[in-house]
């Protein structure tokens, strides 16, 4: 009897009495389809950067945000989305899904008990990027502009310094919400005086950054103490002084917002820069306008990679594609 089911390539070799074929089957598509599922969604995606920075501004309207100078002046370099927008309201489950590809609930808390830090445990149930960054032999760091000096896992909550040019809050910094990174990889948190020259960002992007960098900009630089202007001025001279077009080969810069601010779709600017992304002039409308959110960020980044998603989140989340040279 010739058996045409694809199923018993997943299963292997099996020895089937006539009787029990249909049986068989049965259970090889089952088993089948279960492996498929395990398998990371990024098997047949390709590779399009080597590096990825993620930059987070704080509360800005997408209709603010594209009327700004500054913005735009970006935005025409690469691929800025029309359709793009943040997951929940407050800020700190937003900063959660964009790591670990969920919020643990915490939007479904009040507004301000939505903002307080939780420590996550150290179990299966809690993972972040940086897990399957580590077990793919990738690496990661998460930069946090005027992270209080003293000992890791840094407990101070926020703290806001005398002749600086911002406060720190830890909610923006997400990687110190897990216990397991509060372990084994508090090294990869990195304190930035973003009012020196020669920073510890500044000194690894000149050698060359990680793998996945996510950073967190003071209060005053991400505009959540100062506003779109503020942040889109601070954003131009970061990446024209500590992270200059010459230091980029092969990274791909995401730009994004936390959260709206007061639009009511929580629609936000997110933009993708690099040598591996179409300039403005060379981009699909229809794509910029797909509906994206943190999640597909996230999944993109995963795919790009080859590593596998951390939830049905991110999992089902529409990767961003079209964008690439």
């Amino acid at each position: 009897m010739k058996l045409r089911s694809r199923s018993f390539r997943c299963v292997g070799s099996l020895l089937l009495a006539t009787g029990v074929v249909l049986s068989a089957l049965s259970v090889a598509s089952v088993k089948c389809e279960s492996e498929q599922a395990a398998k990371p969604a990024a098997e047949n995606s390709a590779h399009h950067f080597d590096r990825v920075l993620i930059v987070v501004l704080e509360n800005g309207d997408y209709e603010a945000a594209v009327k700004d100078a500054n913005l735009a002046a970006l935005a025409a370099q690469g691929a800025s989305f029309t359709n793009f927008h943040a997951l929940f309201h407050p800020s700190y489950p937003n900063y959660l899904a964009m790591v670990a590809g969920t919020d643990f609930r915490i939007g479904s808390k009040r507004r301000l008990l939505a903002d307080l830090q939780v420590d996550f445990p150290d179990d299966a149930g809690h993972k972040t990027i940086a897990d399957r960054l580590i077990a793919h032999g990738l690496n990661f760091k998460n930069y946090a502009e005027e992270l209080p000096e003293g000992n890791c896992p840094y407990k101070f909550v926020s703290q806001k310094q005398e002749g600086k040019q911002g406060g720190y809050v830890r909610r923006h910094v997400p990687f110190l919400s897990f216990v397991e990174v509060q372990k084994k990889w508090c090294d990869r948190v990195v304190r930035v005086e973003s009012g020196s020259d020669d920073n510890y960002f500044v000194r690894d992007a000149k050698q060359g950054l990680v793998a996945y960098s996510f950073y967190s900009p003071n209060r005053n630089n991400d505009g959540h103490d100062t506003g779109v202007k503020f942040a889109a001025e601070w954003l131009k001279k970061f990446l024209e002084k500590d992270f200059p077009e010459n230091l980029r080969q092969g990274t791909l810069v995401i730009v994004t917002f936390d959260e709206s601010d007061k639009n009511a779709d929580n629609r936000i600017m997110t933009l993708f820069l690099g040598d591996m992304v179409k300039p403005a002039s060379g981009q699909d409308a229809k794509s910029l306008g797909r509906y994206y959110t943190h999640y597909s960020v996230l999944r993109t980044i995963e795919d790009n990679f080859g590593l596998e998603p951390l939830t049905k989140n991110d999992r089902d989340a529409a990767p961003i594609t079209d964008i690439w040279k």
